[in-house]
């Protein structure tokens, strides 16, 4: 999904290199523009959502993420067992992720920002983000609420923002 996310921001940024925005006689970074907006977007929503989070509905969410993964995860022991669950899981997550926040931010970063550093930032967050939730999710639900983390979710796109417009005016 990463490696999808960034060849479609890349594309995005050379298609702004070939056909250029001028303003005047000043070229205009299309690609970084709109980077910028949707990490405000993002930052935005995610913040909104946050501050009238609805309990219900994520308690709809853990419970239809609990029956998709006991209706597709193997039952028993073996290679074909965990084959069965870690076939059902890449799915769940690749299809969960696709069209998503995380993808079109990484669209967004990759069109502003040198690829390399953003596969390796992406892939190192998912697998942050993701050993935290295997390992610790039970154990950081007790300390950080869902809305303390989509909060700090909503900043860090808008820090994203920022630092893409100095990038954009220096």
């Amino acid at each position: 999904m990463t490696v999808i996310s960034v060849a479609l921001g890349r594309t995005f940024h050379y298609v702004d290199e070939l056909l250029p925005f001028r303003f005047g006689q000043t070229d205009l970074p299309i690609d970084d523009i709109a980077a910028v907006c949707l990490l405000v977007y993002f930052g935005v929503s995610t913040l909104l959502d946050a501050s009238s989070s609805d309990s219900q509905k994520s308690d709809d969410e853990q419970k239809e993420a609990e029956l998709a993964v006991s209706e597709f995860s193997g039952n028993g022991a073996g290679i074909v067992a965990a084959a069965s669950t870690i076939a059902s899981t890449f799915l769940l997550v690749f299809v969960a992720e696709w069209g998503d926040k995380s993808f079109f931010s990484t669209i967004a970063l990759a069109a502003a920002s040198s690829p390399l550093g953003v596969i390796a930032g992406s892939l190192a967050g998912h697998g942050v983000a993701t050993l935290v939730a295997v390992l610790g999710g039970t154990l950081l639900g007790t300390f950080l609420s869902e809305k303390v983390i989509a909060y700090i979710g909503g900043v860090l796109f808008l820090v994203f923002a920022a630092v893409t417009v100095f990038e954009i005016v220096q």
